[in-house]
């Protein structure tokens, strides 16, 4: 294999302390760690949430998964949120489904997934601070649930929710 002998030298342009911490590694990565967490009580409470969210918009029904089809597998993304008038963080939990493991033709005929550049951002900031502007943030809470598959998704059960038999 061809290799660069061109000297590689860190990017120096910004400090470490100017990027933006998306993490503080307080929040568990999976069902297993909410569990084994301190805080067990609030995630589970996040994750029935959740549920009751998804059993109330009708999102899913329980079958018998049908020959030749293949469950989608699927996992907890647990968040902490903190909101300015309120001292004690907000916990949320989200069930989204690996769709990596779909096949085109089969589980999909087109996918769309809005995502946001950090140019983009910069952009909008940009003029927000020179228009002397305000922004806010917005959180939608199952925003997901108004679009409309034509497709029929298998996905295993969520892990800790489990209907046995069904």
């Amino acid at each position: 294999m061809r290799r660069s002998t061109r000297e590689r030298r860190p990017f120096t342009r910004y400090n470490l302390d100017e990027y933006v911490t998306l993490t503080d590694e307080r929040e568990p990565q999976s069902y297993e760690e909410a569990m084994a967490d301190s805080h067990k009580a609030e995630w589970v409470k996040a994750m029935q949430e959740e549920i009751k969210s998804l059993h109330e918009n009708h999102t899913y029904d329980l079958v018998e998964l049908p020959k030749g089809r293949k469950a989608l597998k699927n996992k907890w993304m647990c968040r902490l949120t903190n909101e300015e008038n309120n001292p004690r963080p907000t916990y949320k939990a989200h069930l989204v489904v690996k769709g990596f493991n779909q096949k085109k033709g089969v589980d999909f005929e087109e996918i769309f997934s809005p995502v946001v550049k950090m140019s983009s951002i910069q952009v909008v900031l940009s003029l927000v601070v020179s228009l002397d502007l305000e922004i806010e943030q917005l959180d939608i809470k199952i925003a997901f649930l108004h679009g409309d598959l034509q497709e029929e998704i298998y996905m295993e059960q969520p892990e800790g929710f489990e209907i046995v038999g069904k």
